[in-house]
């Protein structure tokens, strides 16, 4: 029995000395190697994840790529200086001189450079419990002026320290909602781990609600903060013999840069035209006729990309958002009627102000007289469009509507791209409509409504801007983009937008008929409804359209004027939409279409 004891224990010896020799060579492993190796679901190593747990941090950058338009002019992302405050068991003790006295001086020093009380000071240095930027007590973080800066930079205070932080939006209301706002949303972030909080900070990560911040998501989103962090003890107090230090992704080619087709300038000067011109609901877009590229695109009531409350509206692009097109459609209308050989060449039709039928009635009030297609055009009249519309099917307006991108999203979009298996331009496009399927075919009203722009028919100021350039391109529809390229940090290409169009499965309209088109809406301008745009700068050509709406059961109208110039060698095309004005009132979309005109004639 003794011997027998003498090897259990020999035994049990050696297990036990191979089970220490292996997690001793298992903590050699991890010392040694894998302590300097990223670790699975993080951009950093296992020594820096160990350090990374006695830290406390702010974010001085979410990381996230940037907008520029198309020259290069920055859109969003400014440097700005804020007060980090590190919070500290005492604080007050901890700002006592060595006599005993309370260093009250600097504190006050400090409040007053704040322009704020010692109270406040004191209740948000350490309201928060981590390190944070002085909020002013509002919501985000306050911005230092330069002169702030300078003054604080005389201080000494410890846990007080001057750090350039990421603005986002530079601006403050605008109707740039195509590239819409970020927010706070909670499981965003699952299975990407470049976003996982790895210091504690108070102001979480956002992502992309609406607009090119959503559609971009995957790419802007970057893969990690910048942090200022300082170290703590096991009670969780800052030490303040460990000097802070700056925290950032060793990735030379994020965050990424995307690069619009818009114009800043543009952009910029036409909001301030709308809001001078007194547009409430509407929008103007703006596309370059050479490609369809969109160079400026106003959306009202403006947002405020930093305060979006997702109940209210006016955080909405109402430039993709579908409105009663009116007489505007009567480009469809007139195209299938030309395309289909609906109406003869000199042949007339007469207006006497009532139509006679579906409660259908001209807009002058005795009527046109006699008149042919292109007079019918020029001078907006519905008697002539409704007996041209009697020859026309309900489907061959459908079609010569797709054939034109209408009643269809026509916004840039490319499939597997960037790893992305659609990558779209617009966000919330809508897609317009000719009819809802309730609508039969042989519904003779119907179809007289519809070719006129009313009834069911919805088109986006997007589509109505695009249906020029369509025409301008003899019939070809193009895509319009609002990103050209994403590039890298260091100025590498990540991926080029090339120009696509959006061709329809029904083809598209004869070059002769988009030729004799552009033609009348010249005439629209010399002879007819749009008289007043002689006197612009350049020699202009377009459509007016007037829309029959209901508001809460208030009877309304959307006015519309799209059209290009200058006519000698068109460089812009143009849809301006004026929604929910008085039927009674001047036809506001005609008078701030000639303004939006005259700007870009002094612009170019």
């Amino acid at each position: 029995m003794h011997l027998l004891a003498k090897r259990r224990i020999y035994i049990a010896c050696i297990v036990l000395s191979l089970i220490f020799g292996l997690l001793i060579l298992r903590l050699g492993w991890v010392q040694i190697v894998q302590v300097n190796q990223t670790m699975p679901g993080f951009h950093r190593t296992v020594r820096e994840m160990s350090v990374l747990q006695r830290e406390r941090g702010v974010m001085l950058d979410p990381g996230r790529g940037q907008f520029t338009d198309y020259k290069g002019n920055a859109l969003t992302g400014k440097l700005q200086w804020g007060l980090v405050l590190f919070p500290q068991a005492g604080v007050t003790e901890k700002l006592r001189k060595h006599d005993g006295e309370l260093e009250g001086f600097e504190m006050a020093q400090l409040a007053a450079i704040l322009h704020t009380d010692l109270d406040q000071l004191n209740k948000e240095w350490n309201q928060e419990g981590a390190p944070h930027f002085w909020t002013a007590g509002a919501s985000q973080p306050a911005h230092l002026t330069e002169s702030q800066v300078e003054r604080l930079r005389t201080l000494h205070l410890q846990g007080a320290s001057i750090y350039p932080m990421m603005t986002r939006y530079i601006q403050g209301h605008t109707g740039m909602q195509w590239m819409g706002y970020l927010a706070e949303q909670p499981g965003s972030f699952k299975g990407q781990p470049g976003h996982q909080d790895e210091v504690k900070q108070p102001f979480a990560m956002k992502s992309g609600a609406a607009g090119l911040e959503r559609t971009l998501e995957p790419l802007l989103m970057g893969i990690g903060p910048t942090l200022v962090s300082r170290m703590v003890s096991g009670g969780g107090e800052i030490i303040s013999d460990i000097q802070p230090r700056v925290i950032a992704p060793a990735n030379s080619h994020y965050p990424l840069r995307v690069e619009t087709t818009v114009d800043a300038e543009l952009q910029r000067g036409l909001e301030q035209l709308t809001e001078e011109s007194g547009l409430e609901e509407g929008a103007v877009v703006v596309l370059d006729v050479a490609n369809a590229d969109v160079r400026a695109m106003i959306s009202h009531p403006f947002y405020q990309p930093q305060h979006v409350d997702p109940k209210q509206s006016a955080w909405g692009n109402r430039a993709v958002q579908g409105a009663v097109p009116g007489s505007i459609f009567k480009i469809v209308t007139a195209a299938a009627a030309l395309d289909y050989h609906a109406v003869s060449n000199g042949e007339e039709f007469h207006c006497g102000g009532e139509y006679g039928k579906y409660g259908l009635s001209c807009w002058k009030e005795h009527g046109h007289g006699n008149l042919n297609l292109e007079q019918g055009f020029a001078e907006s009249c519905n008697v002539v469009f409704a007996e041209t519309a009697r020859r026309l099917s309900m489907e061959q307006l459908e079609q010569t509507a797709d054939r034109l991108g209408l009643a269809r999203p026509v916004g840039w979009e490319g499939k597997q791209m960037a790893g992305m298996p659609v990558l779209r331009h617009f966000d919330h496009e809508d897609h317009g409509r000719v009819r809802t399927k309730a609508v039969s075919s042989a519904d003779e009203g119907a179809k007289i409504q519809t070719a006129i722009g009313q009834r069911d028919v919805l088109v986006t100021p997007l589509q109505a801007a695009n249906l020029i350039v369509t025409l301008l391109h003899d019939g070809k529809v193009s895509a319009p983009r609002l990103v050209e390229r994403i590039r890298y940090a260091d100025g590498g290409t990540m991926v080029e937008m090339p120009l696509h169009d959006s061709p329809s499965a029904a083809g598209q309209i004869a070059p002769a008929t988009a030729h004799k088109l552009l033609s009348w809406m010249n005439k629209v301008v010399r002879e007819g409804t749009g008289k007043s745009l002689q006197r612009a700068r350049w020699h202009i050509a377009g459509k007016s359209g007037t829309a029959q709406v209901q508001k809460h059961g208030e009877k309304l109208n959307h006015q519309w004027f799209i059209g290009y110039g200058p006519i000698e060698k068109p460089k812009y095309a143009v849809a301006v939409l004026v929604q929910n004005v008085s039927p009674d009132s001047n036809h506001q979309a005609t008078a701030l279409f000639r303004k939006v005109m005259d700007y870009l004639a002094e612009s170019s």
